[in-house]
Formats: C-alpha cells, sequence, structure tokens
C-alpha cells in the first residue's frame, strides 16, 4: 500500500508539475498573442490614419481643382463676350465712319459743283475781264 501510496503521490507530483509548466506556457502564448494583437491593431490605426489623411489631402486638392476649372471656364466666357463685344462695337465704328465718309464726300462734291457754278457764273459776268490765270494743276 505504502508503495501504491508513493506511486500515487509521485504522479500526483509530476501531474502537478506539468500542469504548472502548461499554465505557464499558456500564460506566455496568451501574452505574446496579446503584444502580437496590440502591435496589428496599432499598425491598423496608424495605416487608417495615413489613408484618412491622404483622402483628405486628395479631396482638397480635387476642390481647388474643381475650382480653378470653373474660374477658367468662367474667364474663357469672360474672354470670348469680350471678343464679341469688340467685334460689334468695331462694326459700328466702322459703320459711322462709312456715314460720315459719305456724308463729307457729298458735301465736298455739292461745294465743288457749287464753286464750278459760281465759277462759271463769274466768268460769264464778267466776259470783258480777263481770266485769271490758272494754276497747272487747276
Amino acid at each position: 500500500m505504502e508503495a501504491a501510496l508513493a506511486e500515487s503521490t509521485a504522479l500526483s507530483s509530476k501531474s502537478e508539475r506539468e500542469y504548472i509548466t502548461l499554465r505557464e506556457s499558456l500564460k506566455g502564448m496568451k501574452s505574446a498573442w496579446r503584444a502580437d494583437v496590440d502591435s496589428l491593431r496599432d499598425d491598423m490605426r496608424k495605416r487608417e490614419e495615413r489613408w484618412r489623411s491622404e483622402a483628405e489631402t486628395t479631396g482638397k486638392k480635387y476642390a481647388k481643382f474643381l475650382e480653378e476649372s470653373k474660374a477658367r471656364k468662367s474667364g474663357l466666357q469672360s474672354v470670348e463676350k469680350l471678343r464679341e463685344e469688340d467685334a460689334r462695337i468695331r462694326r459700328e465704328v466702322e459703320e459711322e465712319f462709312r456715314e460720315e465718309i459719305r456724308a463729307l464726300k457729298e458735301q465736298v462734291q455739292s461745294s465743288s459743283a457749287a464753286s464750278e457754278k459760281t465759277e462759271k457764273t463769274a466768268e460769264y459776268a464778267s466776259p470783258l475781264s480777263p481770266s485769271p490765270p490758272r494754276c497747272a494743276l487747276c
């Protein structure tokens, strides 16, 4: 019986040592896994922050691009309106000049005709007096 008791005690001690070893191994594995999980969470958080930052930067650049694009379109429309207005004003000014030139031409022609008529009248009115010398161009 004593042999059985000693064997049972030895077996119990061996089992207890194995249990303690397994328990310590599990604690070590648990803390290692916890450290790995914490490290992964930290890496994921950093990656998400970087992506969020890049997304915000890209969003800001896109918004700025849209503003510049709208301003450029507006500028092009403004330039086109100015060109159209310039062409319209140029046509109006040219037409006014043409009208003034026509009026001046008519005035010159009527003045020339009146001058010739006056000259002829003067020649007929004074047939005895010698006619004034004419210039080579007249």
